[in-house]
């Protein structure tokens, strides 16, 4: 746990390499778990979604499948038509604060459903009957919301992009132990990864006789074999913080933030400390001594194990795990073979592309083929994980003849996904070597929290040739020259420095070209702020910026 001035970063290292990278800045605060009291500002039955004020700069965006209900036959009919997202259970045994979605745009449902039917098979009275039901409920949700009520709300993903906050109200409040559920109805679940039937029954029974009447909760898997006094302060002090949102709800106005989550030291311990933890660093006293609080309490047996860095080399260069960050910014990372992938980021997915590199010569074409496969399926995992990286992900490994390989890339790829947080789904590699997965996303990618996007070339990654540019000049002043009237107009153009070199350099004196074409005169000047592709055109007599004006070129 790494504190630089208002910066803290906390790092995962497994093995010795750097595998999670959590950054939080005082303007970039996480927002997962937030509690909101909304209002809602309009409900969209086409999407089966409201959208909620809840003071952000962009409104939320609520599904009628994340409206507060207990009714799971409406779920499982909702969850047929969603737009953009696939739930989870929670008997399916969450480990995540929240109920986890994986991120799927409608193409990437289509991949992780191959078997959806085709539009053009007339629906059976079963499908019939289950879609007259799915628009009743839809109908019921819709007319639960109305434009300007208020509605208590969760935040289940940050804003990323131009899309607000996913929401949810069927709050949840994460604990050490368990999720204590407000709305539950005394519904009580436990993480599959629970595996001994007497310890699962242990423990449904103990908090059930501890949960007050409506309650619910969602036993997390580190409650395993834990005594009755640590589950009961667990639960104690989630009881404690839905009693405060109660009072702040009591003299409260949409939009309005009721509840803060944790501390990202407190939320990370809550979320990442298990057994096998082996050390707990930290570089700021005040950090390591949050953390000997929060372990004295949660795990006393551990204590022995934080660890406050006193180092002459800073914390993340004495861990060797310095490089590691900066390569999250690296379109290419290098295989120990030799080989390397190449991560590319698009508006709709993520593409990796897998290359044998210098690795190629030294073996016969499938073995080879088959090893670099291998290496590139972890370094790809622990880059998702890294960066960060949700949504729809397309990986185009090296070709190989033998299905048998194929299957063994596929298992490899399914055994490092097992070792992350987030859910993703994964389909078997076609034909072709594309592997697919879904992969969740409830926050920005690390590159897009860590960066700014370029100046030059606004996050596309190639720069306008100049000439383009001079070329749109030149159209902008015939189309000016055209539709004004008066002749001898005075100008003056205002470019890149990087544009100005090749309309120097031209034979004919590009101001006087310009003054015989269109009987203007134009004077070229420089600004730095403009990016090549940009220009600016202003009337000399009013410094008047005219370039919208006619613009349409």
């Amino acid at each position: 746990m790494n504190k630089t001035g208002d910066e803290i970063q906390v790092a995962l290292v497994e093995e010795g390499r750097l595998v999670e990278l959590i950054i939080e800045r005082p303007e970039s605060r996480r927002s997962i778990g937030d509690i909101y009291l909304g209002r809602v500002h309009k409900v969209v039955e086409g999407l089966k979604a409201a959208f909620v004020d809840i003071g952000q700069k962009s409104d939320g965006f609520l599904h009628f499948s994340d409206v507060g209900t207990t009714n799971e036959d409406y779920r499982a009919l909702i969850e047929d038509d969603e737009d953009d997202e696939e739930n989870g259970t929670a008997e399916d045994g969450e480990d995540a604060p929240l109920s986890v979605r994986a991120d799927v745009e409608p193409a990437a449902a289509a991949a992780v459903k191959p078997q959806a039917r085709s539009g053009s098979k007339t629906p059976s009275a079963d499908e019939q009957e289950r879609a007259d039901k799915r628009q009743s409920y839809t109908q019921m949700i819709a007319g639960k919301l109305k434009p300007n009520d208020s509605i208590l709300v969760q935040v289940i993903k940050e804003p990323i992009s131009s899309k607000g906050s996913r929401l949810t109200s069927d709050i949840t409040i994460a604990g050490r132990f368990m999720v204590l559920l407000p709305f539950g109805g005394g519904q009580v679940a436990v993480s599959r990864r629970v595996i001994a039937r007497k310890e699962r029954s242990r423990l449904k029974k103990l908090v059930r006789s501890m949960l007050p009447e409506g309650f619910g909760a969602i036993i997390r898997t580190v409650a395993e074999d834990q005594e009755e006094t640590l589950l009961k302060q667990d639960l104690e002090k989630l009881l404690a913080k839905w009693t405060q949102i109660e009072v702040q709800l009591q003299d409260a106005a949409p939009p309005q933030l009721i509840f803060k989550e944790d501390t990202i030291i407190s939320s990370v311990l809550r979320d990442s400390l298990t057994s096998d933890v082996g050390e707990i660093v930290a570089n700021s006293p005040v950090i390591h001594q949050e953390t000997l609080n929060y372990i004295q309490w949660a795990a006393p047996e551990m204590v022995k194990n934080v660890v406050l860095y006193q180092g002459k080399l800073p914390l993340f260069e004495g861990y060797g795990i310095a490089k590691d960050v900066e390569s999250i910014f690296s379109r290419k990372v290098w295989l120990k073979s030799g080989g390397y992938i190449i991560i590319e980021h698009t508006e709709a997915m993520v593409v990796v592309d897998v290359n044998s590199g210098r690795y190629a010569a030294k073996r016969e074409q499938e073995e080879n083929s088959l090893k670099t496969n291998l290496e590139a399926a972890r370094e790809v995992v622990r880059q998702l994980r890294l960066r960060d990286i949700g949504g729809i992900i397309v990986v185009d490994f090296i070709d190989m003849l033998d299905q048998k390989n194929a299957k063994k890339v596929y298992d490899s790829m399914k055994t490092e996904l097992r070792n992350d947080r987030a859910k993703s789904n994964i389909l078997p590699m076609s034909d072709f070597g594309i592997m697919q997965i879904t992969r969740e996303r409830i926050r920005p990618s690390l590159m897009q929290r860590m960066g700014d996007q370029c100046p030059a070339c606004g996050g596309s990654g190639v720069v306008q040739a100049r000439f383009t540019t001079i070329n749109q000049i030149e159209r902008w002043l015939r189309k000016y020259a055209l539709q004004h009237s008066l002749q001898f107009q005075q100008l003056d153009l205002y470019v890149s420095p990087t544009v100005i070199e090749p309309l120097q350099n031209s034979d004919l004196k590009t101001e006087l070209k310009w003054f015989l074409q269109h009987m203007l005169f134009v004077r070229v000047k420089p600004d730095e702020s403009l990016r090549s592709d940009d220009f600016r055109f202003y009337t000399r007599k009013n410094n008047k910026d005219i370039t919208a004006e006619y613009g349409d070129i």
